[in-house]
């Protein structure tokens, strides 16, 4: 959503629609650690993802069994680390025999920034034993203090880095019962921000958390209503959530060239909750953090993409990796009486989180007297150049094996294909530098899922 009041009108209207339940008050401190992502790489090299310190607290009010909201603030340092490389040449005879390597040097340059954040949430929770949660909404972020390497200099000037920003935060965690009121935490999280940091850059800040924390329940509940455990509530032995991992294989069909491009291995995780309909039948949904694009081993002018009758300037061995979240909404059927076997089928949306292109490149220069190849170290951001959602179907086939009383475990084979190609072709003078038109990304995948259910 663009416009931020989107989220408050929405939140006002389940806090209306949900007026009947009597509100549940929880609070908690948490504290982990971040690993940077930024955002809007600008220039070569590589960004090395660096951990830095993340505490808070947060404030929640529960509007029915499964929705509610959550607030409150966090303490978080980001650190940036930059590697420029200058790239090794090698100059040969013209006898070819002997190479003569030159200088291969690395500048590091880093950026820290530590802010106070306020996130404003909705939250969706699954009463079990092991309570599933899931979180999203907006982080409102505050500058407290930053530190600019050398590179970065000219831009370390009060007005040239923004001491406000806003974002989108997405999280799921689970939380186990200690006492009546009291629960142990544990969450992981993406941010990223909307806002470039710097003036003279497209940088905008990124990051993923991982926190442990004690939760404090003000209300205490009734024995009768209690949903810390799969005995008091009927409706929560019907609903069971997944956790599962696993590898996903994607690969890009439809492109100019398209046997050119190779399948790329990425990990596959997250989470799905189990709605029965009855007869066995039942509706699927949830959310995955799954890597997809392609892989690049040949002539090309450019580092990401094959272009149609262009002349190669460069040998390449680049990936494409792009990461979404996805939202599946899968029909769950059976197979035979004993439900060991099953398939699902349905559409999906994705979110598209970050992409870039990674890898090296070579090119060659002759002459009468000297033959030198040029090797370029790639890491760009490439967001800019992949649209920001994509949708598509979903088949899955499977089998659950029980293990201990009402838990499982499921292996599922999944395909997946999507409805559009993802390449975004109004980037700005893509239809002046590149006139050929063909659809050159569109992500299948096939997935191979381990996963551990529990009522």
């Amino acid at each position: 959503m663009k416009n931020p009041k989107t989220w408050f009108l929405i939140l006002i209207a389940v806090f209306l629609s949900s007026i009947s339940y009597s509100q549940k008050i929880t609070t908690g401190i948490y504290s982990g650690v971040n690993f940077s992502d930024i955002h809007g790489q600008d220039i070569g090299g590589k960004w090395k993802s660096k951990p830095g310190p993340v505490q808070g607290l947060y404030l929640g009010l529960a509007l029915s069994k499964s929705l509610g909201i959550q607030t409150g603030i966090n303490f978080s340092t980001v650190y940036y680390e930059h590697k420029t490389t200058y790239n090794p040449i090698i100059y040969y005879t013209p006898s070819y025999n002997d190479a003569m390597p030159n200088y291969f040097s690395q500048a590091v340059d880093k950026m820290d920034f530590s802010f106070l954040r306020v996130p404003l949430l909705l939250t969706i929770s699954v009463p079990s034993v092991v309570q599933f949660n899931m979180k999203a909404g907006l982080i409102f972020s505050f500058l407290q203090d930053h530190s600019l390497g050398y590179y970065y200099n000219y831009s370390s000037e009060t007005d040239n880095v923004k001491k406000y920003d806003f974002g989108y935060m997405f999280s799921s965690g689970i939380s186990y019962p200690l006492s009546n009121r009291i629960k142990a935490t544990f969450n992981t999280s993406y941010l990223t921000g909307r806002k470039k940091f710097m003036e003279y850059s497209s940088f905008r800040h990124g990051s993923s958390e991982y926190t442990l924390g004690i939760e404090y329940n003000f209300i205490k509940k009734n024995k009768a209503n209690s949903v810390s455990g799969p005995e008091s509530d009927t409706s929560s032995k019907k609903v069971t959530v997944t956790y599962f991992g696993g590898l996903n294989v994607s690969w890009n069909p439809r492109t100019v060239d398209g046997k050119k491009y190779l399948p790329l291995g990425g990990p596959s995780f997250g989470f799905s909750l189990n709605f029965p309909l009855g007869r066995g039948t039942s509706f699927i949904s949830g959310i995955s953090f799954v890597r997809k694009g392609y892989v690049m081993k040949d002539s090309s002018s450019l580092f990401y993409r094959y272009l149609k009758d262009d002349k190669p300037a460069y040998s390449v061995d680049t990936k494409v990796q792009a990461d979404y979240a996805i939202i599946p909404l899968l029909i769950n059927i059976p197979i035979g009486k004993s439900q060991t076997f099953f398939l699902n089928t349905g559409p999906w949306l994705a979110l598209r989180l970050n992409a870039r292109n990674v890898g090296v490149a070579y090119n060659e220069f002759r002459s009468e007297t000297s033959y030198t190849i040029r090797k370029t170290i790639i890491y760009d951001d490439i967001e800019k150049l992949l649209k920001v959602n994509d949708v598509g179907w979903q088949f899955g086939l499977g089998v659950s094996l029980p293990v201990v009383k009402n838990y499982k475990v499921d292996i599922t084979v999944q395909y997946s294909t999507p409805f559009k190609d993802v390449f975004n072709s109004t980037t700005e003078g893509y239809q002046q530098n590149n006139p050929d038109s063909d659809p050159i990304m569109r992500f299948r995948s096939v997935s191979l899922l381990l996963g551990f259910r529990i009522p």
